[in-house]
């Protein structure tokens, strides 16, 4: 076996290899080499790196054997036996090197117990750990070498050998999987108390101190302080120098927003052209037939010639058309893919103000005078009354607070009563770039009791249809489904605005509105979403207008007072004016004036 290992390349067997079954002193630790006595020699001299090594090759060589004394069979493991007990020498020598080696466990425990408690308990734990992890070595070179050893026997022997071996596997790696935890703590113990001796030596220096060094050491330290405060001033102008940026790239949004429009210009532009050219063709086959009825006179030949000319050219039309539209359909996709890229960067750009929302717990209105007169916003979990005539600019207003939450991507559900989702679409064209885009992300959502009444059956992915405004059960199961799973797919909150509740309670009466709006908006509440409710004036008597508004957090009053347009904010939160302030309002947005001047007293 040793001409063997010598062959493969091993060398020579150390003192501290274990002689394989079969050989003379088979699992019977030899006699120590000469590299054992030099440490033992080390060892009567105190000196203890010499006294470690030495015991660690002892002991470990004993685990060895009896690690191996487990995994192999019965008759081995007799044979084995019996050749201990033959040498006697050899375990006398065994029982001496123990000895030896408890009493140097006992002479170090003394030495160990003159340390400090912290590093004597330190020390302690490196020492349990290193004796681990050598029996832990030692185990491992011990299975693998008898594997090599049951290669050569019947197979028998080496399946309940590798089944064994699977098992010590599995507890090795539980142990060491203990030692990885216990070192974890021991780490962290000793970082503990690194830090409390730092601290303390700190104190006995500066207790140590006269008066002029404890000086010079406080302004040691007020001088690190300062440099500190250089280093934070530092990354404040880094913060500035970053807004710049962000500035920056805002003006670059707004470029390639320019740059769409542009787009979308070019495309009208060529959609007449194509337009054009269709009646162009139509023209042409209305002369082709005119010219038709001309040639029935004509001689059958010229006749056919005519015909083949008139149709290649038509061909040719034809085709040029195809490839225009195909020009136009590519262009069109690649203006959708721009479009829906910089939606997704607009979301993530803006993903720190909608952090800052959650964190204040105001959302904003889309209308920075508004969110002004406002304090910041409106509180999460509002229901909010807009009450007005009609065409005064109440729609745009909601479409304004629907594409605020959009552009952060924030989920918007409409609850439609008295319009379309087609008709929704077109206000907000006005309102947001690319709305449609937003459907496509799946961050907006119809709930639609008008179009089933009024006899269209369009299919539209974006829209949940209900037969029957007046069925409130269905309408809460709907939006109660829908808004669950926008906050299953992880959105914090979303935004609901409903047109109108004037319909709901023309349809039925004021007190069956009143059941359904009640824990409606309560459920809104729980889910810390902001909604706001459509009511048109000059339907409702004071005393319905009061019972819905019971329900709600806030109410947003406009009027018309001498063809001017006005509005007040009564409840929500805390404002800066509760008077009627005056504004404007066009298709996109409403100007806002003063809200100290402005307004009627």
């Amino acid at each position: 076996m040793s001409n063997k290992r010598e062959e493969d390349g091993d060398g020579p067997r150390s003192s501290t290899d274990k002689p394989m079954p079969g050989e003379s002193g088979a699992l019977v630790q030899p006699m120590p080499d000469h590299g054992s006595m030099e440490r033992l020699k080390n060892w009567l001299l105190e000196d203890d790196e010499s006294t470690e090594s030495w015991i660690g090759d002892v002991a470990d060589s004993i685990a060895i054997s009896d690690q191996t004394s487990h995994v192999l069979d019965d008759d081995i493991g007799s044979n084995l036996t019996h050749a201990v007990a033959s040498d006697s020498a050899l375990v006398e020598e065994i029982n001496e090197l123990r000895k030896q080696n408890s009493e140097m466990r006992a002479r170090m425990d003394i030495a160990i117990e003159g340390l400090p408690n912290d590093q004597a308990s330190v020390l302690k734990k490196e020492m349990e750990l290193m004796d681990l992890e050598m029996n832990l070595r030692e185990r491992e070179k011990s299975i693998e070498e008898s594997m090599s050893t049951l290669s050569n026997k019947e197979p028998g022997l080496e399946e309940r050998f590798q089944e064994e071996l699977r098992e010590k596997e599995d507890e090795f790696r539980k142990r060491e999987a203990e030692f990885n935890q216990r070192i974890e703590q021991m780490e962290k113990e000793l970082k503990e108390k690194e830090s409390e001796t730092r601290l303390r030596e700190e104190e006995l220096r500066l207790a140590k101190m006269n008066g002029p060094e404890v000086e010079r050491e406080f302004e040691a330290k007020l001088k690190d302080i300062k440099k500190k405060e250089q280093f934070v001033d530092h990354l404040e102008e880094e913060v500035k120098n970053l807004k710049a940026e962000m500035v920056q790239k805002d003006e670059e949004l707004k470029k390639i927003k320019e740059l769409l429009s542009f787009k979308d210009s070019e495309f009208g532009h060529r959609e007449e052209d194509l337009l054009f050219r269709e009646r162009r063709m139509e023209e042409e086959r209305r002369r082709f037939e005119e010219a038709k009825k001309e040639a029935s006179g004509l001689e059958e030949v010229e006749m056919k010639k005519r015909l083949e000319s008139l149709k290649e050219e038509i061909q040719a039309k034809e085709e040029e058309i195809r490839n225009k539209e195909k020009y136009l359909s590519s262009k069109e996709s690649e203006l959708r893919r721009r479009e829906h890229k910089i939606i997704n960067e607009e979301i993530e750009a803006r993903d720190e103000e909608r952090a800052i929302e959650i964190q204040q717990a105001k959302v904003k209105t889309g209308n920075h005078r508004f969110d002004d007169l406002l304090l910041g916003g409106i509180p999460f979990g509002s229901n909010i009354l807009v009450h007005g005539p009609p065409f005064t600019g109440k729609e745009v207003m909601m479409g304004q607070f629907v594409a605020e939450g959009l552009t952060k991507g924030v989920p918007c559900v409409w609850v439609l009563t008295d319009k379309t989702p087609s008709d929704i679409r077109e206000e907000m064209k006005f309102i947001i770039s690319g709305y449609e885009e937003y459907e496509r992300l799946g961050l907006v959502s119809y709930i639609d009791t008008y179009s089933m009444s009024m006899g269209q059956t369009t299919e539209d992915p974006y829209t949940v249809f209900i037969d029957d405004p007046t069925d409130h059960k269905k309408i809460m199961d709907t939006v109660e489904n829908k808004t669950h799973e926008y906050l299953e797919s992880g959105h914090k909150y979303y935004r609901l605005a409903f047109r109108s509740l004037s319909t709901l309670i023309a349809y039925s009466d004021p007190i069956s509105t009143f059941r359904f709006m009640s824990p409606f908006c309560g459920k809104r509440k729980r889910d810390k979403a902001v909604s706001l409710f459509a009511m048109e004036k000059g339907m409702h008597g004071e005393q319905e207008i009061q019972m819905i508004g019971s329900v709600m957090d806030g109410m947003i009053d406009f009027k018309i007072d001498q063809l001017k347009t006005f509005f007040s904010v009564k409840g929500i939160t805390d404002v800066q004016s509760r008077s009627y302030i005056r504004y404007t309002a066009t298709k996109s947005t409403l100007s806002i004036g003063s809200f100290s001047l402005d307004h009627i007293r």
